[in-house]
């Protein structure tokens, strides 16, 4: 059965997130070491320790999730799963390159922690924002926000019942009072800037003068990239896909479902909170021929 290994995004942080397998795998418990040593600060201690409003930080959230995602990638790995290809929510795009050997576990901390920051830098605090639309088609969400007055774009289609939106928060604002007149459930999100939108544009400039200066290698297996779904190899491409993707929606939908038209059948979910499975659940809800594992412990893992 052809397996893809997926990683997950900003948002499924919680405190303690994968203490059982840092305790269990050595593979995994090297993962947090890397980064601890790489970024001069407890990662690990922030992970497995700090509380949800330390790991909602973005400057915290952003390598937390990273060391999250490739640890349980690592055990996944140890244990005898073999990835025919990857792919990753958002930053979690970051662990499938690294999974995938395109750059080393030392650059993707360096990268995630710049990448966090440029972003978090990129708007001031309070000027944007983002929220989850609920139970309406993407198109309609897309007609929602070209009836709002202002910059507000799809960020993240993330099931064909759930489209995240982001820009500026009085487009937000008027989206969100026209949401609720209309009756369609919309959730503002509890993040500190408006990600995958051209607001974000400071951070990508920021993120190629870092990309400039590390090694990328052609992916050993196929990585299918958020920008627009597709699957790329060549390193080249992943660069300019993955730069990309910082101003750009999440094509989630689009991944998942080429995934299954490559012939993927079995989708592991490495990280936190089980959201991606959740998502390609929905995405491939008419099809019977799948198996789905989200892996953030001990027993998620040996239910493989």
């Amino acid at each position: 059965m052809k397996t893809a290994v997926l990683f997950s995004g900003q948002g499924a942080q919680k405190p303690g997130m994968l203490k059982e397998i840092y305790d269990t795998s050595e593979a995994a418990k090297k993962i947090f070491q890397t980064a601890d040593s790489i970024l001069g600060r407890k990662i690990s201690d922030i992970c497995f320790n700090g509380t949800q409003e330390e790991l909602n930080l973005t400057h915290n959230t952003q390598p937390c999730m990273l060391a999250a995602d490739l640890a349980a990638y690592f055990a996944v790995k140890e244990h005898g799963i073999t990835a025919d290809a990857f792919a990753g929510f958002s930053l979690g795009e970051y662990a499938a390159l690294t999974a995938g050997n395109c750059f080393t576990v030392k650059d993707a901390f360096r990268l995630i922690q710049i990448r966090a920051d440029a972003m978090q830098e990129a708007v001031p605090f309070g000027k944007g924002g983002m929220a989850a639309i609920l139970k309406i088609s993407s198109d309609e969400v897309i007609n929602l926000c070209n009836e709002t007055e202002g910059y507000i774009i799809p960020a993240n289609f993330n099931s064909p019942q759930q489209t995240v939106v982001s820009g500026e928060i009085e487009a937000l604002t008027k989206l969100l009072e026209k949401a609720k007149e209309r009756k369609i459930r919309a959730i503002k999100l509890p993040v500190s800037a408006p990600f995958h939108c051209k607001l974000m544009d400071s951070a990508k400039k920021v993120l190629e003068e870092e990309f400039n200066k590390i090694k990328i290698d052609d992916a050993e297996k196929p990585v299918y990239m958020n920008i627009d779904g597709l699957k790329r190899i060549e390193a080249f491409e992943i660069k300019n896909a993955v730069l990309k993707q910082t101003v750009s929606s999440v094509q989630w939908v689009k991944t998942v479902e080429n995934l299954y038209n490559d012939g993927i059948r079995r989708f592991v979910e490495c990280g936190p909170g089980g959201t991606l499975t959740k998502f390609c659940k929905s995405i491939l809800s008419d099809k019977e021929d799948c198996e789905f594992y989200s892996v953030e412990n001990m027993e998620d893992l040996n239910k493989m």
